[in-house]
């Protein structure tokens, strides 16, 4: 199970997370064939595939945005950050 948590219609970005992940608290940002894999505190890129240096920015601010969420989500499904 992978619950998309943003959706590319209204962000631009599909923002999923991995139910069976593990620490640290992260999520997985797609658009296309692209995928970055994004830390969520501190906010940073962990992995990326295909993402060019502006849309990693785009990312990044999205994710900041976003942040106090995606954490809450997270904990939902995972005790341990």
């Amino acid at each position: 199970m992978s619950p998309t948590l943003l959706n590319r219609k209204e962000h631009g970005y599909d923002v999923r997370l991995y139910t069976k992940d593990h620490p640290p608290a992260h999520v997985h940002v797609l658009r296309g064939d692209n995928e970055a894999k994004t830390r969520l505190d501190p906010v940073e890129i962990l992995d990326n595939w295909g993402f060019n240096e502006q849309e990693l920015k785009e990312i990044i601010e999205l994710i900041h945005t976003h942040q106090d969420m995606l954490l809450q989500k997270w904990d939902e499904f995972h005790p341990i950050r």
